[in-house]
């Protein structure tokens, strides 16, 4: 599973799903689960022969179209023993089982499904917020989680999640608070008071109408569209004879949020890569709602040499543009995999505040020296091709009557008739 801060559900992929994204991942089996009872959308068991419940989920790469089950839901490992399996936390919830899973990105997940994360009111129901669940008696000890994420490139150090409070071994420094801002919309938000690129305060966010979410699932960072190509080419480099972008010289990004100053160096916000010119990056166009048109920017500025050439080979940054309206954008960052893997950082369920601290990850630790990789000994993620994912959800959830599904070339609700209902955006 990958945990996602940015979207409200747990999403399995269901045995009754043969589409592509779905047959190469584990699927989950309600008929082979003791714990297991179908559902409609408000929690009412689904009698045998009768219509059932779906809904359609859209995230900012992709969409899901689920059932829904209630069973017992357990982190941990299922056949180890000793103090792992006495250590296991297990709660009864409702879950989304996917009988649709689009193409992109869920075929090439490494991951077979999504642990939402974010907010309760994100979720159908507080009984679909699995951590509102977990803080229910005495599951936790806090009512924190704490995110340790990694760049990948060091075999021996995993990335890390820890439930009911955090591993403060995982910080070089003390955590900085922030409280979450505008908690009814669902998202770990954070009120962002500049934006800098090398100490020089960018215009757009002078008007205090900047916030950026934190958001595990979404592996670029994000910026507000039409914004995000200026940011892109004052972070564009020419990338000269460098195998790995990383060790360009380029500016110092800087994100102010109340109580805590997020800086960003060039190891940390690009593209390991270069770029040749007129070469694009990817098929995302940023995170945007259907009807919108975003802006794209995979294509590398026109630089110039200052013998009058034209640069040949970029270093660009890991950005995508956001489009969302109000009230959750326009100027919505989102606060990626560049972000938390440098800042250990927890979040607080029932004060809803967001902490962080520079994490005491290899990336972090390690001494100006750097390692020039070749191009071959990087993952296809790490060089930056086809990785763009936003598991950022941005479909509010609003329920059409009650209607009979499409007739499906194979089964679903284990048998029984669907009735079709999809989350629309409510204008």
């Amino acid at each position: 599973m990958v945990f996602d801060t940015g979207s409200g559900h747990v999403v399995f992929p269901s045995q009754e799903c043969h589409s592509d994204s779905c047959l190469v991942h584990k699927r989950y089996d309600l008929n082979k689960s003791d714990s297991s009872t179908p559902i409609n959308v408000d929690g009412s068991t689904v009698p045998a022969g009768e219509l059932c419940d779906q809904v359609k989920i859209g995230f900012g790469t992709g969409s899901v179209t689920g059932e829904f089950a209630r069973d017992t839901v357990c982190l941990g490992s299922a056949s180890a023993g000793g103090d792992q399996w006495r250590d296991r936390m297990c709660v009864e919830t409702n879950i989304v089982t996917a009988v649709e899973m689009s193409t992109t990105p869920f075929k090439n997940f490494g991951f077979d499904g999504i642990f939402g994360l974010g907010l309760q009111v994100l979720a159908l129901s507080p009984e679909f917020s699995i951590f509102n669940m977990l803080t229910k008696g005495d599951k936790l000890g806090q009512p924190h989680f704490g995110v340790f994420l990694t760049d990948g490139e060091h075999p021996e150090e995993t990335s890390e999640i820890a439930f009911g409070g955090h591993n403060a071994a995982r910080l070089q420094q003390p955590l900085s608070w922030t409280p979450v801002a505008q908690p009814e919309l669902g998202y770990w938000l954070v009120d962002i008071i500049a934006f800098r690129i090398d100490g020089v305060e960018m215009d757009f966010c002078k008007d205090g109408s900047c916030r950026g979410v934190m958001d595990t699932g979404t592996s670029h960072l994000g910026v507000p569209a039409p914004h995000d190509k200026a940011v892109a080419e004052l972070l564009t480099r020419d990338a000269g004879d460098l195998s790995d972008c990383r060790q360009v010289h380029a500016p110092v990004m800087e994100i102010e949020i109340k109580g805590f100053n997020i800086t960003l160096d060039p190891e940390n916000y690009m593209r390991p890569l270069p770029l040749d010119k007129g070469v694009s990056v990817g098929s995302s166009k940023g995170v945007t709602l259907p009807s919108q048109v975003s802006v794209s920017t995979t294509v590398p500025p026109s630089l110039v040499k200052a013998d009058g050439k034209q640069v040949e080979r970029y270093c660009r940054p890991r950005l995508m543009p956001v489009n969302l309206p109000a009230p959750v954008g326009p100027h919505l960052f989102i606060l990626g995999e560049p972000v938390l893997q440098r800042y250990y950082t927890v979040f607080d369920w029932k004060g809803q505040n967001i902490g962080l601290g520079l994490s005491s990850s290899k990336q972090n630790m390690k001494q100006a020296a750097k390692v020039d990789l070749s191009p071959s000994e990087l993952s296809e993620s790490q060089q930056g091709v086809g990785d763009d994912i936003i598991l950022l959800q941005v479909t509010p959830t609003k329920i059409l009557p009650r209607r009979r599904a499409v007739p499906r070339a194979t089964p679903t609700c284990q048998g029984m008739l669907c009735q079709f209902l999809r989350l629309e955006h409510a204008n």
